[in-house]
């Protein structure tokens, strides 16, 4: 069956952030609560208002949630212009799905002032039929199915005609309740996420180019 639509998250996927901010998360962690019980792995994938709020919930959070998102603000943009790097090959995929007429997507936990720095330093813009913000949305964020369904909507498709490409739990689980097609995507083969829930999972620049063309191709 093909495919009408791809959407994309960003972080982990569209650029590899996830392994800077795996560092920065855990600082943060350290600096916002008064417990090592919790790491970056408890909260990856999650927006950043979310996080504070699930762990508002049992935990004594010592900062207050502007404080919090302030926290990673400051952080972002080193993240964002010096550190993360393009998925090899985006360019050529962007092209390969634009020249079948399949309209793309980003959905993503980060907010928008992070989407356009990567925007700008990897000469992204307008290369994209929607971009989504969980932060500009008065929904629950991911692993909730909300972001894709709304995704979906801006580009005019159901979320069964859309194909996902997702790198964290909270994402796959977001988008596999979505009801769409989701592709669980792996940087290399000693990544340890667990992206079972996915329809398939990919390893790899190349291996994603292949699996996303086939399904939009059908």
């Amino acid at each position: 069956m093909s495919r009408r639509a791809v959407i994309f998250d960003m972080d982990g996927v569209i650029v590899d952030s996830e392994r800077y901010w795996v560092e920065e998360m855990d600082a943060i962690l350290d600096e916002a609560l008064d417990t090592d019980a919790v790491t970056h792995e408890d909260v990856k994938g999650v927006n950043v208002l979310d996080q504070y709020d699930q762990l508002s919930a049992d935990y004594d959070v010592q900062v207050s949630r502007e404080e919090y998102f302030n926290l990673y603000d400051r952080r972002a943009e080193t993240v964002y212009t010096e550190q993360a790097s393009l998925l090899d090959g985006f360019h050529d995929l962007l092209g390969a799905l634009d020249d079948r007429g399949v309209p793309v997507a980003v959905a993503t936990s980060s907010f928008p002032q992070w989407i356009e720095m990567v925007v700008d330093r990897f000469d992204l813009a307008g290369r994209f039929d929607a971009v989504v913000s969980a932060a500009d949305l008065d929904v629950p964020g991911k692993p909730e199915p909300a972001i894709y369904e709304i995704t979906a909507d801006r580009l005019g498709v159901s979320p069964a005609d859309c194909v996902v490409v997702e790198d964290s739990p909270a994402g796959v689980e977001a988008a596999t309740r979505a009801g769409t097609y989701t592709i669980g995507y792996q940087r290399d083969a000693a990544a340890e996420d667990d992206l079972s829930r996915a329809d398939e999972v990919a390893v790899g620049a190349a291996d994603l180019r292949e699996r996303v063309l086939a399904a939009v191709d059908g």
